[in-house]
């Protein structure tokens, strides 16, 4: 049996987006932008499981079993399989044709034929991203002689609530999608296998898809920094308006006429730019701050969403919030801080509601910097405690939010047209910022949340107290940085 092959699924999808991303996945496969990081080792896992839950809602089928096994026996499993009428579905089948190595998620026996399915650990089907997916598998799948009758996406249900999961996973068909993307799939690997072969990396022109269906891992290599005041920056800037902005010559913000129309936060971008200075809407800010009373309660909240739901009521990757950190500010400007952390026994929820009454109870002013998470994260909550939801319900429809303090009333060149909180606070504050802590942004967060809470005995308790600590700071950073911003921003407005 010939196990030589070329192209994978992966390989493929790669040069279906770039041929240079492709070519330095296959040559440079140890290189820093792949290496696989906490985050993305966590996303595999998770993808996996979601995998194996699939095959039990297409049951009874035969596992092909890979672990230190080489390819050729792995082959001849499959092909036997595939020959046993009586075996009803294969998971993990490794398919070989054309020089390119596929592995079907699911095979699912049907008449003379066999239902694709490929598991997703999405809540949805997304033709940039997933129908590619199914149809390079599905023309190896023919190229070998398998026949495929239909070609299905299984992806999890946004309407499945816990702890019913018999509605876990959703199953489309897109075997029409699949169908009309196979027209180009032969032409597409022919070039993707000239381009295997060169000696060095194509030259491939930059483009929006170096940005779809997921950016590159290789961008940085491909595009300089960009400076600050350039147009790509531009609030909420559309593909459509950079292509006409730069067909015109214009590559600067500055160089916007006056005459283009601009939201009024993006006019108040241009403005600060060719000003050089930070731009404050002083009467509208002061204006908007009247809504902070002492005493003021800060709040910040970390979440972790699986994607199989495991706590009653939630459905997948609800955000589930499992820690909180307050600061309260009283009207002499005194401080203290109190913080919540779930230890991962039973349901989050009744204690995180009790810490959110407790923590806010003195408040006059609940804040949140892009309240609409937080809202969301104490409606849930909520929804879980019955008993406390008036109390809880009071809060978040009441909460402050910070951000359109900032967004609109104040710009700073150093935002680069972005108003969270890690551009804002380090250009309005500056020295105070999240460069020295060792949990740094909200996706690592959220991941090391569920390796210390879900992880179980795959982490070391060493390792789970030192992230204890790591996301206690982190929590503790954001409340910090809203104080220190409220301040800022009270003597913008003076």
């Amino acid at each position: 049996m010939v196990s030589h092959y070329t192209l994978t699924k992966k390989t493929f999808l790669a040069g279906a987006q770039c041929l240079k991303r492709m070519w330095w996945e296959m040559y440079d496969p140890s290189a820093p932008e792949t290496r696989p990081t906490a985050t993305s080792r966590f996303r595999i896992e998770e993808g996996a499981r979601v995998g194996v839950s699939a095959r039990t809602y297409v049951p009874g089928g035969r596992l092909i079993k890979r672990g230190g096994r080489s390819l050729n026996a792995i082959l001849a499993d499959t092909k036997e399989a595939i020959a046993d009428r009586s075996v009803p579905a294969i998971y993990e089948a490794a398919v070989l044709a054309n020089s390119t190595l596929v592995f079907p998620d699911i095979l699912e026996r049907e008449g003379d034929g066999f239902v694709l399915i490929e598991v997703k650990s999405k809540t949805s089907v997304s033709e940039l991203k997933h129908i590619p997916d199914v149809a390079i598998q599905a023309h190896v799948l023919r190229a070998a002689g398998i026949p495929i009758v239909r070609c299905e996406v299984m992806h999890l249900n946004r309407e499945c609530v816990y702890p019913d999961l018999s509605n876990l996973f959703t199953r489309v068909d897109v075997t029409e999608l699949v169908e009309a993307r196979l027209a180009t799939i032969a032409e597409e690997m022919r070039v993707e296998m000239i381009t295997a072969r060169l000696p060095i990396a194509p030259n491939t022109p930059t483009g929006s898809h170096c940005r779809r269906p997921d950016p590159c891992p290789f961008i940085d290599r491909c595009w300089p920094a960009a400076p600050s005041d350039h147009i790509g920056t531009l609030y909420r800037i559309t593909e459509k308006m950079l292509s006409e902005f730069e067909a015109s010559g214009w590559e600067s913000i500055r160089d916007l006429p006056d005459d283009v129309k601009l939201s009024a936060i993006a006019a108040r971008q241009r403005r600060a730019l060719r000003e050089g200075h930070t731009i404050v809407e002083r009467d509208a800010l002061l204006e908007a701050m009247k809504s902070l009373a002492y005493p003021i309660a800060h709040i910040d909240f970390e979440t972790v969403q699986p994607a199989i739901p495991i706590w009653d009521g939630c459905r997948p990757y609800d955000q589930v919030p499992v820690q909180l950190s307050c600061h309260l500010v009283r009207a002499d400007h005194s401080e203290s801080h109190s913080q919540f952390l779930f230890d991962g026994n039973g349901d989050p929820r009744p204690s995180i509601a009790d810490a959110i009454l407790e923590f806010c109870g003195p408040a006059a002013t609940v804040t949140a910097y892009n309240a609409q998470f937080e809202r969301g994260c104490i409606e849930l909550v909520a929804a879980a405690c019955p008993d406390k939801a008036a109390l809880l319900k009071g809060i978040a429809d009441n909460l402050v939010d910070l951000q359109p303090m900032v967004r609109e009333n104040v710009y700073d060149e150093k935002f680069g047209g972005s108003f969270s909180i890690k551009k804002v606070l380090p250009a309005l504050v500056p020295g105070l910022g999240y460069g020295d802590l060792r949990i740094g942004e909200a996706e690592t967060a959220s991941v090391q949340l569920a390796r210390v809470i879900l992880g179980g005995s795959a982490i070391h308790p060493e390792e789970r107290e030192e992230l204890r600590q790591a996301l206690l700071e982190y929590c503790k950073r954001d409340t910090a940085a809203m104080v220190a911003l409220s301040q800022r921003l009270a003597e913008l407005a003076s």
